[in-house]
This record gives C-alpha cells, sequence and structure tokens, in this order.
C-alpha cells in the first residue's frame, strides 16, 4: 500500500477503531465507516479488562457435555435458544470438535502472543496524549469452593511460559478477606493476576477515535453500508447510507455484524454472536480489583460511579434483546458475592454481542478471492486486549502486503470444508 492510499474500515468498535489508528499512524488515508455510533456495539457495556494472561479460548476440553447440559438450562452462564439450534448446528459442531487438550493449547500460545504487547500499546498510547480512564490494579479470581479456584489457578499455569506472573497457593478466608474486603464471606477462595488492567472502554473508544481523527483518519457515523462495487477480485467502493466511498483497501471490523458484511460479497464467515449483559451497582465497599467470579462465571469491574457486572455467553442469533430471566439470575449470583450493596437496586441494564469463530480464535485476514479485502473479528471476550495489537498487526499486513507471524494463527482458511459462495461476483461492476 502506498502512502496515502485510501482504506476504508467498516466498524467503530475498539477493532475498527485501533485498526484505522495504527493505518493512519503509518500515513494512510483512512475513513472509518460505522452503521450506529462510535463504540456503540460490544465495545460500549464491557468490562474493558485487558488481561492477557486470561488467554484462553472459549471451547476448552470438557466443555461439551457442560454445552448439552446448557441447552436444557435457561440460567446456566452458557445457554443456546432452542429455537435457533437448527441455524447454529453447523457451527456448534465446528465449536465441539474444539473441545480438546490439543486445539485449547493451540489457542492459548496463539491468544497470548498476540495479546502480550497490549500493555505497551496502551502506555504508549497514553504517551501519544490520549485520555481515557486506566486501572493498574490486577485482578482476583474468587469462588466460594476452594477446590474449583485450585483447578482454576492450575488450568492458568501455561501463562507462567509466556511471562506472567501467577501465585503458588490460593488465598483462603481471612487471607482473602484482608486483599479483598468487598466479598461476602461465604467467597472462600481467591489468587490476584498482577498483570492485569481494565479501562472504561467507552472512555478507551472516545479517545481513541479522537486520536484517530487528530491524525486524519476521517469517521462517518450512521453510514451504514449496504453493498460492495466490485471490480474482478478487488472492492472498488462501497454504498453507503452516506453515499458512495471509493477504496483501495477496506477491512471488516463490525463485531457481530461482520458476517452479514461478508455475506454481501458471498463469503461464508464462521462467526457466530455470544451475547453478554451487563448493569452498575453501588457496592457498600468498592473493590480494590477488578474480580472475576469463577462459580458463577461474572466478571466485576469498579469504575468512579459503580461497579460494572457483566456475564453470561448466550447464542440467540444477532439481537439485543435482554432476557430477564438471565440477567436476574446473574445479578443474585452477583449480589449473593458481596457486602450488601450500598443500594439495592442495578442500573444501565445492557446487552452487547460478541463474535466468536468455533474455535474461540480471532479471524485476522485477507478475505479471499478478494485481493484487498480483510476482516477482522472473532475477539470474544478479549476484544480490549486483543483489539490494540491486533489493530496494529493488521496494518502492517496492509501496508507491507505481508502478514505478520503472530497472525498466522488466525488466517480465515484454517476452518476445513468452509463452503465459499461466489455466485454474486462474475467480475463485473456492480
Amino acid at each position: 500500500m502506498s502512502e496515502g492510499q485510501r482504506t476504508i474500515v467498516v466498524g467503530a468498535g475498539v477493532a475498527g477503531l485501533c485498526t484505522a489508528y495504527y493505518l493512519a499512524k503509518r500515513g494512510a488515508e483512512v475513513t472509518v465507516v460505522e452503521s450506529n455510533r462510535i463504540g456503540s456495539g460490544a465495545s460500549a457495556g464491557n468490562g474493558g479488562w485487558l488481561c492477557p494472561a486470561q488467554a484462553g479460548p472459549l471451547p476448552e476440553p470438557g466443555l461439551t457435555l457442560m454445552g448439552m447440559r446448557a441447552l436444557m438450562n435457561r440460567d446456566s452462564s452458557l445457554y443456546f435458544k432452542p429455537a435457533k439450534l437448527g441455524e447454529l448446528s453447523p457451527w456448534l459442531m465446528r465449536f465441539w470438535s474444539y473441545c480438546n487438550e490439543r486445539a485449547y493449547r493451540h489457542g492459548l500460545q496463539a491468544l497470548a502472543a498476540l495479546g502480550a504487547r497490549v500493555f505497551d500499546l496502551v502506555d504508549a498510547m497514553v504517551d501519544d496524549g490520549l485520555e481515557f480512564e486506566l486501572h493498574r490494579q490486577g485482578m482476583l479470581m474468587a469462588s466460594r469452593d476452594p477446590t474449583q479456584l485450585r483447578a482454576e489457578l492450575a488450568k492458568l499455569a501455561p501463562m507462567r511460559e509466556f511471562g506472567y506472573e501467577l501465585p503458588d497457593e490460593i488465598l483462603l478466608d481471612e487471607e482473602l478477606r484482608k486483599v479483598e474486603p468487598a466479598l461476602a464471606p461465604e467467597v472462600r477462595a481467591g489468587f490476584v493476576v498482577p498483570q492485569h488492567w481494565h479501562v472504561r472502554p467507552e472512555s478507551f473508544n472516545r479517545a481513541l477515535a479522537a486520536a484517530a481523527r487528530g491524525i486524519g483518519v476521517e469517521i462517518l457515523e450512521g453510514a451504514e453500508v449496504l453493498d460492495f462495487i466490485v471490480r474482478g477480485t478487488r472492492v472498488a467502493a462501497l454504498r453507503t447510507a452516506a453515499g458512495d466511498r471509493e477504496a483501495e483497501s477496506v477491512v471488516l471490523a463490525a463485531g457481530s455484524w461482520t458476517p452479514r458484511l461478508a455475506a454481501l460479497l458471498g463469503v461464508n464467515l464462521p462467526v457466530q454472536a455470544g451475547k453478554g449483559y451487563s448493569f452498575l451497582v453501588s457496592p457498600s465497599v468498592v473493590p480494590k480489583h477488578a474480580i472475576l467470579l469463577a462459580d458463577i462465571h461474572v466478571g466485576c469491574t469498579p469504575f468512579g460511579e459503580g461497579l460494572r457486572i457483566g456475564g453470561t455467553m448466550e447464542f440467540s442469533g444477532v439481537n439485543l434483546h435482554l432476557d430477564r430471566r438471565r440477567l436476574d439470575a446473574t445479578i443474585a449470583g452477583a449480589r449473593d458475592s458481596f457486602l450488601d450493596w450500598a443500594e439495592p437496586g442495578v442500573r444501565c441494564e445492557w446487552a452487547g454481542l460478541r463474535p466468536i469463530a468455533p474455535d474461540g480464535l480471532p479471524v485476522v485476514d485477507v478475505v479471499a478471492p478478494f485481493a484487498n479485502v480483510y476482516v477482522a473479528t472473532g475477539y470474544a471476550m478479549q476484544g480490549m486486549t486483543l483489539g490494540p495489537p491486533a489493530g496494529e498487526a493488521m496494518a502492517e499486513f496492509i501496508a507491507t502486503g505481508r502478514r505478520p507471524e503472530v497472525l498466522e494463527p488466525f488466517a480465515l482458511d484454517r476452518f476445513p470444508r468452509l463452503p465459499w459462495s461466489r455466485g454474486r461476483h462474475d467480475g463485473n461492476a456492480r
């Protein structure tokens, strides 16, 4: 890509904004088109965790049976809506094929390598003048069951190979209470992962967008992509709600909506939406750390005005419907894990869609058969962690034409027998 060449990035969440930011720093001319508002998707109400030490992919050994039980239990942290099973079945079969030790180990290594630079990159953003809420106090993993927590600590042990610090033993009862006094007495066990930061994602997205604009990136909100103008094996322009936009290269980074964009090009992208919920509470004791409640699979993040609590993984299609029963189950589990909240109610209830590939790894690659279309999605529950390093690597890929080694595990052609459909393209312009 020559300097000044136009790249259009579709999506103004953390994946798209980071890609645009690093492309512009390389001298590219960049436009971001967003169907809604900056950071309005999964990048908005999440916990903002920068957590490369928790790099494991979603499919893990033993999860198959858990998933089968979850199909029958609407209160489970992992839930597949029965009415969607027909649509989800091909993806589910692939997902369960990765629930083994070999695939999990491969995914762990790939994610750990990609996420390794996130702290350096965030520090560099701060040095560049980006202003956003940032906390560096570490994460506490906690549980009512000491046996379960020892298993969780053992599961993280491979991360020591990548330079992450982990304790040798868990904290129990009063030891735990000294480290984190916000927890209820029933939460008996915990351990601290020091290499864990969190940002307020809304402020991070705003700062990133402002910085990108400051170095020449054009950001168009309310500019839904309606179609692509294709000439041969290249996309020449995008038709958007804000008008046609010519491009030398295109990056599809619209989170869980990326498969719909890819389908306009005749490409089947194997990514499903995993819905998560969050809400805010006012704790009587503000936690000293971000907290992962391992027994109920809920993450809790302290911010200035309260504690943001989020959880669940619901596969029910691309929709933002709040399932009251599932949200109430998360609220109840979180309430029982802390000292009484200062106010009994919750506020800012929110749902967001995490884009998830069947192996739990991102898809960051060029999109065959097109020579100038790239995809950056599938960051699952690690969008804030992976967005900066993946954006930096994608910018290098587009600028040089050479895929960085760190992106090799995230190639689109890793999925066997992926059904491509090229019927819409015969080489003629539309």
